[in-house]
């Protein structure tokens, strides 16, 4: 099974494969026709009176019984014609709107970025609508002061990340979005939405699923991208609540990392008290945590979240240690993941009971186990000894409900769901762990002698876990890190995220630390972060033997292991030399990606840094990651004109090395099958190679091998420091 890690990452190859991706995920997921959705969102909790009250607005002679009819013929027209004509009508409309684009800005638009003509013309009679429900301003459902005023708006611009600069991030417009406040109306940022809407034209578009076909319906698939990126700007949220409307019709979707639940459909006008019990809820009624936010995690003060960059967040205890902790900054990392492990990252800091931050900055890391999966805390335990290019571990425990009475219930999808778990069944367990080691993505480095010694001290963690028989399996440009303190470090790297490891020692749980598990569980960036497409793979381990199958983040992966996907394979046991070669693809990314956020060079070079990184770390698909590997782009990265220009002699030199090595590989594959060819249609032997052909120099993937090379690069960048670069970020980023 692949697993989004993280997301955008659509970027640079559109949104045709990342839009399949998600369907062929959405297909076995999704719960339609489910009456516990508006049970989640106590529409009871809306008085009859307050029905009454809207019901009169809509209704002739009411405030906006001419909008009502405005609607209802505008969809009587759409239900004449096909979903098939009305998905064509919308295409035509949308290449006309692609023409008007830059060939940069088409790469990331997604399908009907632009609303289709027929979807534009309902905006304002349903923002009228919504509002003359929303506003009603007294009712036995409100007490004055306590509830939020949530609005719907029509949204007219392309939502975005908390970052301007994000690279690659999806280009998607829901039609209306779901306001913490009026105020926000300005806003794009995905991070001030609790909810949005998806509207179609006509009651034939549906959410459907056909498992037969593998196809879900375009609406329920828009609602799973907007869900994904909802999620990933608001890192403490646990679930995303949207409204379908198509037609006059409509239906409550609630996507978590178990899939989707959606409600029965109902008419806006034949089944009005439901529909007003649904707005009116979402609006005026539902707290923060019953629309998806973390309930294990609350606001800091005020006194706390002005000293920092943006909102603060108190996360209560991890596993046995029951300090509280307070965010100090924007996520490190949020993974674009939706039905994947959903990784997030925090800088915190220890908060005691008097809202001060005391004592030294710690990793929060929280992400969505497997309940069959011991977690990731466990794997640590069983480490022997320590390694300063080892992320330094202090606690772990899965969340837990807040509760008065002792009794600690984790938080899970079913427990979300409010379904138990049956005997044999499989659930997603929140998870966190607390990590003494901060880091700063590989990606930020200031020269090339910086990240080249932290590859190093991470590579040298990677053989000391080796020599324990664990193998990391997911070696990645989120799971590597350059330490902010070296000296505390111990190093100028360290690696990080063990859940996939393979453990071939005998395994023994350890007394050391208590933990707080319900069952036998990439840091990238949101602020000086882009985010690309990061594909994930994995199969499910038995018992205490966390073993075979391919693992791994599918734009890092060897060529070897990729090959083996490809072909069908699913057994394929990775190596110590697939997770070295990882490393040289975390190298390049580091610097490509580097070389994008800087902002050196003229637009023309600028944008032929972006093409390249966008081609060689971009796609979403196997077959397009793969592919990557081959193309011209990726081979000759290092005689890019800013790559010469911005990166030292001796690391241009690693990339000539290993970049001839796979193109001398890649040689051998097409040789090879051409001579197996040859053979199959001809009795005669195949020729001989000529004795004068040379051949290239395979690629030492192995640790002597990687670490020279490393290590060399290094002492002459020491011996000559006049040849490393010092570029200086930009203060935005």
């Amino acid at each position: 099974m692949y697993e989004n890690l993280s997301a955008s990452r659509i970027g640079c190859y559109g949104a045709s494969a990342s839009h399949f991706t998600v369907q062929a995920e959405l297909v076995d997921k999704v719960q339609l026709n489910d009456g516990s959705v508006l049970q989640r969102l106590k529409i009871d909790s809306v008085s009859s009176d307050m029905v009454r009250l809207c019901q009169q607005k809509l209704e002739e002679g009411g405030a906006v019984y001419g909008q009502v009819k405005a609607l209802q013929n505008m969809a009587r027209r759409a239900d004449r014609m096909t979903v098939a004509q009305l998905e064509s009508e919308a295409e035509e409309e949308q290449h006309d709107y692609d023409d008007d684009l830059s060939d940069s800005e088409t790469a990331q638009a997604a399908p009907n970025v632009k609303k289709s003509r027929r979807e534009r013309n309902m905006y304002e009679p349903l923002e009228a609508i919504f509002d003359a429900i929303s506003s009603v301003p007294t009712g036995p459902d409100e007490a004055p002061g306590s509830r939020p005023k949530r609005c719907f708006r029509n949204q007219a611009e392309v939502l975005i990340p908390d970052e301007e600069h994000t690279l690659g991030y999806p280009r998607f417009i829901p039609d209306f979005s779901l306001l913490e406040d009026p105020s926000l109306h300005s806003s794009k940022l995905w991070s001030d939405r609790a909810g949005f809407i998806e509207v179609k034209a006509s009651s034939q578009q549906r959410p459907e699923v056909d498992v037969e076909k593998r196809e879900v319906s375009r609406i329920l698939t828009q609602v799973a991208h907007y869900a994904r990126l909802h999620l990933s700007a608001r890192p403490f949220s646990v679930f995303s609540v949207s409204i379908m409307i198509f037609g006059c019709d409509f239906c409550v979707s609630i996507f978590d990392r178990g899939g989707a639940q959606v409600s029965p459909i109902y008419n806006m006008f034949r089944n009005s008290d439901t529909f007003i019990r649904v707005i009116r809820s979402v609006t005026r009624i539902l707290s923060d945590a019953e629309l998806g936010r973390d309930p294990s995690v609350s606001l800091a003060p005020s006194s706390v979240s002005s000293s920092s960059d943006g909102p603060a967040w108190i996360v209560g205890a991890v596993g046995s240690d029951r300090r509280q902790w307070c965010t100090t900054g924007p996520a490190i990392w949020s993974s674009l993941s939706l039905f994947g492990r959903a990784t997030a990252v925090w800088p915190v800091r220890e908060i005691n009971e008097h809202n001060e931050l005391v004592g030294d900055a710690m990793i929060l890391k929280s992400t969505w186990r497997s309940s069959d999966r011991d977690p990731e805390s466990f794997v640590y335990q069983n480490i022997k000894g320590s390694h300063p290019g080892l992320a330094k571990f202090i606690a772990g425990g899965d969340a837990v409900f807040p509760s008065h009475n002792g009794n600690q219930e984790a938080i899970t999808v079913h427990s979300l769901r409010g379904v138990p778990v049956s005997r044999g069944e499989r659930t997603k367990v929140l998870h966190r762990l607390l990590i003494e080691s901060v880091g700063k993505p590989v990606w930020m480095y200031e020269t090339d002698r910086e990240l080249l010694e932290g590859l190093i001290g991470a590579l040298k963690a990677h053989r000391f876990l080796s020599e324990q028989e664990i193998l990391h399996r997911d070696v990645s440009a989120g799971n590597v890190l350059l330490a902010l303190d070296p000296k505390k470090q111990g190093t100028a790297g360290f690696l990080t995220d063990l859940e996939y490891a393979r453990m071939e020692a005998p395994i023994t749980k350890t007394s050391l630390r208590q933990e707080t598990v319900e069952a036998s569980t990439a840091y990238g960036p949101l602020r000086y972060h882009l985010q690309e497409p990061m594909q994930r793979t994995h199969t499910t381990f038995v018992a205490s033997q966390r073993g075979a199958g391919i693992f791994g983040t599918l734009q890092f992966m060897s060529r070897r292991l990729l090959a083996a996907l490809m072909s069908g394979q699913q057994s394929v046991t990775t190596t110590v030399q697939d997770d070295v070669e990882s490393f040289f693809w975390v190298l390049l990314y580091a610097v490509l990606r580097r070389l994008v956020m800087v902002h050196v060079g003229s637009a023309e070079e600028r944008e032929g840094i972006k093409e390249a990184f966008c081609k060689a770390f971009g796609g979403v698909s196997l077959r397009t990651i793969y592919d990557s590997r081959a193309n011209s782009y990726t081979l000759n990265i290092w005689a890019l004109p800013l790559v010469e220009r911005f990166t030292s002699g001796p690391m241009q030199l690693i990339f000539q090395k290993y970049m001839h090595s796979v193109h001398a590989q890649l040689e051998s594959d097409i040789q090879q099958r051409i001579s197996s060819r040859l053979q199959a249609a001809s009795p005669s032997p195949a020729p001989k190679k000529s004795r004068k052909s040379k051949k290239r120099e395979a690629a030492d993937f192995t640790y002597e091998g990687m670490l020279g090379i490393l290590e060399h690069s290094v002492k002459l960048l020491t011996d000559s420091p006049e040849q490393d670069f010092m570029v200086t970020f930009r203060k935005d980023q």
